[in-house]
């Protein structure tokens, strides 16, 4: 996988500066395929030595993710920080659709995809990984991602986020956010994959302790909560990880079985 393809994986640290053409989904759909079509490789590749459906899932990915962009949510294209993740989201569930049909779980699904998004990570030169990370907590970073939050409010795209973002007390967290309403949930809940959806958030995790933001986060809308809590702490350890949190997903999943 290219450098820095799923860097920006996730939900804690939107993107700015873009610019939105007409109609993003028909203007990008054939970048789109082929970016897709490079990641279904190494889903093969991954796949290989576990099962001789391999092959058979990345191509079955590949055809479940073309017409989901037709059905992805408008959300402004590129002049919204966090079009994205609506994309990243369709890529983990067209390969959740794929690796099910085959006998595969959810949590499969999500392992595999936490993976080609760590690696992505490391090969993202760790400067520009930190670089991002200082300019979160700057004076500047802050006002852009308040008002972008403030935004958000007025709900001008049903499939969007909605955020609110503050402050901390500086001990326990610098800056708190906190999402009422998640875009990347509520396609996967469209697409019928709301299943694999807690595990598209552990990515943040990685990434956080990466950029050194020092995510510490105890409920997702994508597990049942009112909100998404996150809370940084500039240069904090992070403590949450696959390791981590996957365990309690997948007990969560079992007690309600």
């Amino acid at each position: 996988m290219q450098a820095g393809t799923l860097a920006a994986f996730g939900c804690c640290l939107p993107l700015t500066g873009w610019t939105s053409p007409p109609s993003y989904y028909q203007a990008n759909r054939e970048r789109l395929l082929s970016e897709f079509a490079g990641v279904c490789g190494e889903v093969g590749q991954r796949l290989a030595p576990r099962t001789d459906k391999a092959g058979a899932v990345a191509r079955e990915a590949l055809e479940a993710f073309a017409p989901m962009i037709d059905a992805m949510p408008g959300i402004g294209g590129e002049a919204n920080r966090n079009q994205p993740y609506i994309v990243y989201a369709g890529w983990l569930a067209a390969i959740s659709k794929a690796m099910k049909a085959h006998g595969m779980a959810a949590s499969d699904a999500g392992r595999l995809y936490y993976d080609l998004c760590l690696d992505s990570l490391r090969a993202t030169p760790p400067a520009a990984l930190k670089a991002t990370g200082e300019a979160f907590f700057s004076p500047e970073g802050y006002a852009a991602t308040v008002a972008w939050a403030e935004w958000t409010h007025l709900r001008t795209y049903p499939g969007d986020w909605v955020a609110t973002v503050w402050r901390g007390d500086g001990r326990d967290y610098d800056i708190g956010l906190d999402y009422s309403e998640c875009g990347a949930f509520k396609f996967f809940t469209s697409q019928g994959e709301e299943e694999v959806a807690p595990y598209f958030c552990l990515n943040d995790f990685p990434r956080s302790s990466l950029q050194g933001t020092g995510l510490s986060r105890q409920n997702t809308l994508a597990q049942g909560g009112a909100v998404c809590d996150f809370r940084y702490k500039k240069g904090r350890p992070v403590a949450q990880s696959w390791d981590t949190e996957a365990p309690k997903l997948m007990r969560r999943l079992r007690s309600t079985e």
